[in-house]
């Protein structure tokens, strides 16, 4: 019988970019994984004036709960240990390690630069199949959404072998997940780091003063939290001028982080860590909603280049912000209020004893 093993896997919150698809993929498909998850993911910022991203360690470069570390490996000391890459998967998955790599997306079926171009990118490996000879991975497919795909043992091996990455550049390395099975089970979810992240995206304050160990010399500085709001707009403002561009990602991030919010508000309550009032939950939704418009205007923007799509997005992001503001402004006193009766019931309890 042909060997074959397929590591689980799930469709995770966050697929707006590789280095959280990944390895979300793999806590989403664990309960006690899904804790850390969930009380993060909050603050944003934009960094080289570019990328809307999550201020959320990552795997790749720092130590995230729930994955058993996250070993890197240079492609010249895989080729040197195992001159087979596809071997080398094949060993990996056996040991129940996910793995994360660079290859050239000419053979990678389903993507936009398949049989086309030479494309470097990202691919997650999570199963072979020795009898089809394929791998199961996850890619960023032709619509640019994530998704799953079968690519045969040649085409992954001319794919990583194809592409010579230089030094130190974060597509010269391998990395291997695995669900840390010891540590998982002690991580809980805490309900006041939820709200002190929802306090520093309200207030846009920079979220990486708070060690100083992990601080990075930027210039210029980050912009954080509701603060992009206002980036968003001045790119905007700046491309009507042909000034500058602004792509799609940072619109599918904005409406991804309040999809991502209503699902850790009904989260929190499921869980019973926190429950939100009704006009709090209603008004995520709306903010959702909101947010999802002004994604599909910024499509309908790049399918007709249209400036009166722009015009709405600078009017609509204003309101938006506004909108989700006063959410979050009530759901921060809503909560600050719970723990005062929390600490009044506490000491009359404590009396009448």
């Amino acid at each position: 019988m042909s060997a074959r093993k397929i590591l689980p896997i799930a469709t995770p919150d966050l697929t707006s970019y590789a280095h959280l698809a990944y390895h979300l993929s793999i806590l989403y498909t664990d309960k006690d994984a899904l804790r850390w998850v969930y009380a993060n993911f909050i603050q944003l910022y934009v960094k080289d004036d570019v990328m809307v991203d999550y201020y959320t360690q990552n795997p790749d470069c720092s130590l995230v709960p729930s994955i058993g570390g996250s070993p890197r490996m240079t492609k010249n000391l895989i080729r040197r240990f195992s001159p087979s890459f596809t071997d080398f998967v094949r060993q990996c998955i056996d040991e129940g390690y996910y793995l994360s790599t660079f290859v050239d997306e000419f053979y990678i079926p389903g993507t936009v630069a398949y049989r086309n171009r030479s494309n470097n990118h990202g691919i997650f490996i999570y199963g072979y199949d020795d009898g089809s000879r394929m791998f199961h991975v996850s890619a960023f497919l032709s619509n640019q959404s994530y998704g799953d795909t079968l690519v045969s043992y040649e085409d992954m091996e001319q794919g990583f072998q194809g592409i010579e990455p230089r030094p130190f550049h974060y597509t010269f390395y391998t990395h291997l997940y695995k669900l840390n099975e010891l540590y998982k089970p002690f991580f809980g979810f805490y309900a006041p780091w939820v709200m002190e992240q929802m306090d520093d995206y309200l207030h846009a304050k920079p979220s990486d003063r708070r060690m100083r160990a992990f601080e990075e010399t930027k210039t210029p500085s980050f912009i954080w939290g509701m603060d992009i709001y206002d980036w968003m707009r001045n790119k905007i403002e700046r491309q009507m001028a042909r000034e500058t561009m602004i792509d799609h990602r940072p619109f599918y991030v904005l409406w991804e982080h309040k999809r991502m919010m209503n699902r850790r508000l009904a989260y929190m309550e499921t869980n019973d860590f926190y429950v939100c009032s009704t006009e709090v939950l209603e008004g995520y939704r709306k903010v959702e909603q909101a947010a999802l418009l002004i994604r599909n205007l910024k499509l309908k923007f790049l399918m007709s280049f249209d400036n009166r799509y722009l015009e709405q997005l600078i009017a609509r992001l204003g309101a938006l912000k506004a909108e989700e503001s006063l959410v979050v402004e009530r759901m921060l006193e809503e909560y600050e209020t719970s723990l005062r009766l929390g600490d009044e019931n506490a000491r009359r309890l404590q009396n009448a004893l």
